[in-house]
């Protein structure tokens, strides 16, 4: 990245844009309770067991025959990360909270430092993002999202559907850390990958800057939304 430079997420592409969420990406996930922040640094931190294996490979399986967009970048000179990954994108209120309350999120987000704000739910605007070996995110920033009525995405959610399988499975997913750097470049956190593992980082004015590394062998799926907030 660019000295000085922030670079941010690209934008969509117009074919890539939410369109409306197909019946075989519902989802259809257990009740989870008991999970709990595990602080990473930095307003950084990742819960296991958002969803289990079994519900991760279903919804591979299901955004598979969907098929995925290829998205790119223009680059630096447009002050945009490089970016080289397949995505799919919905706007879907109705899933956005069954993810919410179904996979512990609710609960575990309680915990989070917002600073006179609550956390009240998930940006509806849900997105799949696939990555093949080579394939990798840029160091970037991610901006926050202002929704109307005084609500404001603080927290950038990601959902690991691949990632932890046992050595020499066929499958297994190497690379695709996502990494998290502090001032002058120094490292704060390097998170691996793992089925069901949510990583949760602050965006937006205090966004860390952070990559996502090449995938050196199998295939990285990611679910992507925001966690919105309201005034207390």
């Amino acid at each position: 990245m660019a000295r000085g430079k922030r670079l941010v997420t690209p934008a969509q592409p117009a074919q890539a844009r939410a369109g409306t969420y197909p019946k075989q990406l519902e989802l259809d996930i257990s009740q989870k309770q008991g999970l709990a922040l595990i602080n990473q640094g930095e307003e950084l931190f990742t819960v296991d067991g958002v969803l289990t294996a079994a519900e991760a490979a279903k919804l591979i399986v299901a955004a598979d025959a969907c098929g995925f967009q290829l998205q790119s970048s223009r680059g630096a000179a447009h002050g945009e990360a490089f970016r080289d990954n397949y995505r799919l994108a919905f706007e879907d209120a109705e899933q956005a909270a069954l993810l919410w309350q179904r996979s512990g999120l609710e609960a575990a987000c309680r915990d989070l430092p917002l600073a006179g704000r609550r956390a009240i739910g998930l940006n509806p605007n849900l997105r799949l993002y696939k990555y093949v070996v080579g394939q990798r995110f840029g160091r970037h920033f991610d901006d926050s999202v202002e929704l109307g009525q005084g609500r404001i995405t603080a927290f950038t959610l990601l959902v690991y559907l691949s990632g932890g399988e046992a050595p020499g499975s066929p499958t297994r997913l190497v690379g695709g850390e996502t990494v998290f750097y502090g001032a002058r470049g120094k490292l704060v956190a390097s998170v691996e990958p793992r089925a069901g593992r949510a990583l949760l980082h602050r965006h937006g004015d205090a966004c860390l800057a952070h990559e996502g590394h090449a995938v050196r062998s199998g295939v990285k799926y990611v679910l992507r939304s925001d966690v919105v907030t309201a005034e207390l």
